[in-house]
């Protein structure tokens, strides 16, 4: 045999052994622990959410889902993580759609792209961002709370948990949609700056539903707004920024979702997607969500696929209108 012909048939030889051995290496997947890589702290919303998550998908698979946090930079500790995983369906990140749709257009430089580097698996959930003002706020309404920022210009102030995070940018697109000059105070976290919101050293706050929840519920705070194309079961007299007049906020919410390293085999990432959905099905799961303020949803494929996408543009279109912002 022509060495040529020696080394095509020895190729054909081994592509028709790799073929049947990796299909068969994905109709038995799981067959050893998965690690989920949160890229938050332990002991927060997500980190919880997370934990609940892995152990309903481990009830489903026969296999053990471990938690990894690894919190740091703005998040891209862990997705650096599991960009340089193998793709085989044994590492997946569990993370806010910020890191995912954000951080591209805040960030100096990445060491990966999102867009490229991670495939979508699935919604874990999503979350309005609130306008949050005192319960000593005189404005009742969104409209009120326009109006008393007009009549003393320069003087109205939002803050949120941190430059280049949604809570900045919502609030920066709202005071040009409304036309009002509202000044950004940055806080590390949401706890803080909901403390001195109650304490009356900013105007206002954009938080997220979870972090804002207690305090709603204790008369502390006002959601004069909320993001969504509904209102969320848990304030159902507030009502969505497109009903107080803004509706070019109402999709810039926050949501949780599930990825894995791009090339991860096409049948394990629907066999994950498929055990996401049904796990967030569960009563169990969708009660411990919704005291945390997340609405389990499991939105899947092309049409997560297509969420990503557009919240991508979306909050890159922000940055541009803000003239720009880069974080180190």
């Amino acid at each position: 045999m022509k060495k040529p012909s020696f080394v095509a048939a020895a190729l054909l030889a081994c592509a028709a052994f790799a073929g049947p051995a990796a299909a068969q290496s994905a109709a038995g997947y799981p067959n050893k622990p998965i690690r989920m890589v949160v890229p938050y702290a332990a002991g927060g919303g997500v980190d919880a959410i997370a934990r609940q998550l892995g152990k309903k998908m481990s009830e489903a698979l026969g296999q053990p889902v471990t938690v990894d946090n690894r919190p740091g930079a703005g998040a891209i500790i862990g997705l650096d993580a599991v960009v340089k995983a193998p793709p085989d369906g044994y590492t997946v990140l569990f993370t806010a759609g910020s890191s995912i749709n954000l951080n591209p257009h805040v960030y100096k430089k990445l060491p990966y792209d999102p867009a490229k580097d991670l495939q979508p698996v699935a919604q874990a959930g999503n979350t309005p961002l609130l306008l949050l003002v005192s319960a000593a706020n005189p404005s009742k309404t969104l409209a009120e709370f326009v109006t008393a920022a007009k009549a003393k210009p320069g003087t109205a102030s939002f803050g949120s948990y941190g430059a280049g995070t949604t809570g900045h940018l919502l609030g920066t697109a709202f005071g040009k949609s409304a036309g009002i000059d509202l000044l950004h105070v940055p806080f590390k976290g949401a706890a803080p700056a909901l403390t001195d919101l109650i304490g009356g050293n900013v105007s206002s706050v954009v938080a997220d539903l979870g972090s804002a929840r207690g305090l709603i519920q204790g008369g502390k705070v006002r959601p004069l707004a909320q993001t969504g194309a509904k209102r969320d079961p848990a304030l159902p007299d507030v009502p969505t920024f497109t009903e107080a007049g803004q509706p070019s906020l109402a999709a810039m919410g926050g949501w949780l979702g599930v990825f894995v390293p791009a090339k991860t085999p096409k049948d394990i990432t629907a066999k994950l997607a498929d055990t996401i959905s049904k796990s967030l099905q569960t009563a169990e799961l969708k009660a411990s969500m919704a005291e945390l303020g997340y609405t389990a949803t499991g939105l899947s494929g092309a049409k997560f696929e297509e969420l990503v996408r557009a919240d991508t543009d979306r909050w890159g279109k922000v940055v541009k209108d803000m003239g720009g912002l880069t974080l180190d």
